[in-house]
């Protein structure tokens, strides 16, 4: 509006000029009279002092303009001299200018202006080191800037240290002319490193410390004294402002903890201050309440007016040990998760060098198991082909007494020959679960032999070979040992050369002993020799792995799993013994196993206390046992062992049916029960629990016998769990049937549970 009324005044004088200058032209033409001619002067000259006024008023507008702009230009001169950075704040508006910015902070100063509370937002997360955050957090509040200002204060200052370890010093003032329309304030930065260093020779000063340390005492060394500049430890200690180091130390000693003791003198010793120039140490001290808190000691040298000093400073550092802490804890949650995914990697990574080896064994043993599927399903179904045809061909001869049993006595030996098959796979289930255990008792080593060298010579003459066994080196016969391992070890080995040696060929098995006269203690060696088709060096590396079997055009006919030698070497190594294979392809195999023994007492019966039951099939007269089996083939070939013992003999399709049937009997009814485990409607193992749970005498001590198809160790260790007190598994042989029946329905030990 001023500047309207101005360009209209300026308008109407200049016309009215031009008027007045054309009306006194005119009365001079005219002859008008004098007087109207001075008037006409007068307003003429009126308006010429109008117009040389409203032009000083510009002139001097432009002056005041000039003045600013140049108070301006001085201004960012002499901050550019003492500051890297210069904003100017307008509190009212909450914005910046950046009148100076030799640094620029990520996106938040990309522009010359922008908002007050972003920029000192970033600033508290990027520009100071936590202890001196809380120093920006008075200026986010502008409203007390203002009331600060207003009551007359002239400058709000704080030193600060940054990410990049400098010094530096914040000053805010109001600008001059700082009042109700104009409150605004400069905001500055400047470096201020050096006269931290002069000051305190890289030690903070006081007035920055202040609010970061508990503690800020000098020390003179010569004259052992100690003098507080400043502490807020009255809720941790009660000492003196001043007074002598040595009592301070030892107070500090009394509550610091016991286990930060011998480190504060260690680290804050004047040995170590006097060589390195400075020294530091953190501990715990105890506070009034008993509850002990983190602290930093810092010590370092200042020079004073009266000379070298120690300025001993101490910082209380709860916070970051909580963050330390929390940081660890969160470390070991991250390390807790990944170790069980790390376990398998772990142990792969103990047996091999590298993880390009573990991989490599991993895949071998993925591509072992696929070849042992496959020769299991060749070798299963080859023995199979035999018993369905030997079957078939008993059935289309059935008046052929000859030829049925010819077919019979082979499905006998295929059957057999299966039945081994499986038991491999039974015996490295077991080996690698650890539940076979070696059970020693004293036998005669020699007669062990005899016994596997009739098995082994039959073999031999069928194929035309020669077997040469030689016992004379053993001196003591009668050795403790678990006889079942130590035939299998010697069966395995025996069987694998008659398997790989061609016709007219020759095995042989030498053994020794080695034994010292003072002690108990023998060894055994048997050294088997063989000069058949052999095996090459890398096939002997790797001849103890499961599944494994070398590609040769004779081995391709032979059957086998690949796991006899495995579980040779597991059982060698079960016994302590020792085993090593020297072979050459197309020259022979030499292998040789010693085993250590405990000498036996020549007196004791060679079967131990207990003489072995005998599997003769007798007859049990007035016995009356159940069956419970849910299918009827099994029940039928079962019923056919037992049809000579004069059993009486009950049936049961399933679990439920076996409870119900002996709820209903009388008590006493039944001597023994035979049972299946995977049945309908109910479990075996769940119907004996069933029946042991009966109040009555006879559920309580009546034999039930696991006959079930589940073989593993684990489902006998569960048999037994479940209150059973035999277990014999399918497919069943008729001599386990009697043994069975001998133990519990024979004699003293009719119905005793196991």
């Amino acid at each position: 509006m001023k500047k309207l009324i101005q360009r209209f005044i300026k308008g109407v004088s200049t016309n009215a000029i031009f008027i007045l200058v054309c009306i006194l032209l005119v009365t001079e033409l005219l002859s008008i009279n004098w007087y109207f001619q001075a008037v006409c002067v007068v307003l003429i000259i009126l308006c010429i002092v109008i117009l040389a006024f409203q032009k000083s008023q510009v002139y001097s507008q432009i002056h005041i303009e000039d003045m600013n702009q140049r108070q301006r230009n001085e201004m960012l001169m002499y901050f550019s001299r003492e500051y890297f950075e210069v904003y100017v704040v307008d509190l009212n508006q909450g914005s910046y200018e950046i009148i100076r910015s030799a640094e620029r902070y990520g996106n938040y100063v990309k522009n010359l202006t922008g908002d007050f509370a972003q920029l000192m937002e970033m600033a508290i997360v990027t520009w100071s080191k936590p202890p001196y955050r809380e120093r920006f957090y008075q200026l986010l509040d502008t409203e007390q800037m203002k009331r600060r200002f207003a009551s007359g204060e002239k400058k709000i200052e704080f030193i600060y240290k940054s990410y990049d370890e400098k010094w530096k010093r914040l000053e805010c003032f109001p600008v001059p002319e700082y009042g109700r329309d104009n409150e605004k304030m400069i905001f500055a930065l400047r470096d201020y490193t050096e006269e931290m260093q002069i000051r305190t020779n890289e030690v903070l000063a006081s007035e920055a410390m202040n609010d970061i340390y508990t503690l800020v005492a000098f020390r003179d060394i010569e004259a052992d004294r100690y003098e507080c500049v400043y502490h807020r430890m009255e809720n941790v200690l009660a000492f003196p402002e001043k007074g002598v180091y040595t009592d301070w130390v030892n107070m500090m000693l009394d509550n610091i903890h016991e286990k930060d003791r011998q480190k504060f003198l260690a680290e804050l010793s004047d040995e170590r201050f006097h060589r390195e120039g400075r020294a530091e140490c953190e501990y715990r001290i105890r506070d009034r309440d008993g509850e002990y808190h983190y602290y930093r000691q810092y010590n370092a040298k200042v020079t004073k007016l009266s000379g070298p000093k120690m300025v001993i400073l101490i910082r209380n550092i709860d916070e970051s040990k909580k963050h330390e802490i929390w940081k660890a804890e969160q470390l070991q949650k991250e390390l807790e998760s990944k170790a069980k995914e790390l376990e398998m990697t772990r142990l792969l990574a103990e047996k091999s060098k590298d993880l390009e080896k573990a991989l490599l064994q991993a895949e071998n043993a993925n591509n072992a198991k696929s070849k042992f599927l496959s020769n299991m399903s060749h070798d299963l179904r080859t023995p199979m082909n035999v018993i369905l045809g030997m079957a078939y061909l008993a059935k289309k001869h059935i008046d052929d007494e000859a030829e049925v049993d010819r077919c019979l006595n082979t499905i006998l030996l295929s059957s057999q020959n299966m039945l081994a098959l499986i038991n491999d796979v039974l015996d490295m289930n077991k080996i690698e679960s650890g539940v076979i255990e070696v059970r020693e008792k004293t036998e005669d080593i020699v007669r062990l032999i005899r016994d596997v060298e009739v098995l082994i010579r039959n073999r031999c003459e069928e194929n035309q070979q020669i077997l040469v066994i030689d016992c004379k080196g053993i001196v003591h016969r009668r050795l403790r040992m678990d006889k079942l391992r130590v035939r299998q070890i010697i069966t395995n080995l025996l069987s694998n050369a008659v398997k790989y040696t061609p016709s007219y060929g020759r095995i042989s098995m030498e053994v020794t002993e080695r034994c010292k006269k003072e002690d108990s203690r023998s060894a055994v060696t048997f050294i088997i020799r063989d000069n058949g088709i052999g095996m090459s060096d890398d096939f002997v590396k790797r001849i103890f792995d499961p599944f494994e079997r070398e590609n040769t055009d004779m081995s391709d006919q032979i059957e086998g799993t690949g796991l006899g030698m495995a579980i040779t070497k597991n059982l060698v190594d079960l016994m302590k013994g020792q085993i090593r294979i020297e072979s050459m392809v197309n020259v022979g195999t030499k292998i040789t196993v010693t085993l250590p023994f405990t000498i036996g007492d020549e007196d004791e019966d060679e079967n131990g206390a207990k003489g072995t039951l005998t599997t003769v099939q007798r007859k049990y007269p007035g016995k009356h046992i159940l069956i419970v089996e849910d299918k009827r083939i099994n029940m039928e070939i079962v019923k056919g062992f037992l049809e000579d013992t004069g059993l009486m003999i009950d049936e049961a399709g399933n679990g439920r049916e076996a409870v119900d049937k002996i709820k209903e009997m009388k008590e006493g009814t039944y001597d023994l029960v035979f049972m299946d485990i995977s049945m309908p409607v109910m479990r075996g193992d769940e119907a004996a629990m069933e029946i042991r749970k009966i109040e009555r005498e006879d559920c309580q001590r009546m034999p039930i016998i696991a006959m079930t198809a589940n073989a593993l160790e684990s489902d006998v260790q569960n048999s037994y769990k479940c209150g059973m007190n035999g277990h014999i598994s399918k497919p069943i042989e008729p001599e386990e049937v009697y043994k069975c029946l001998n133990r519990w329905l024979a004699g003293d030990q009719a119905r005793q549970i196991r």
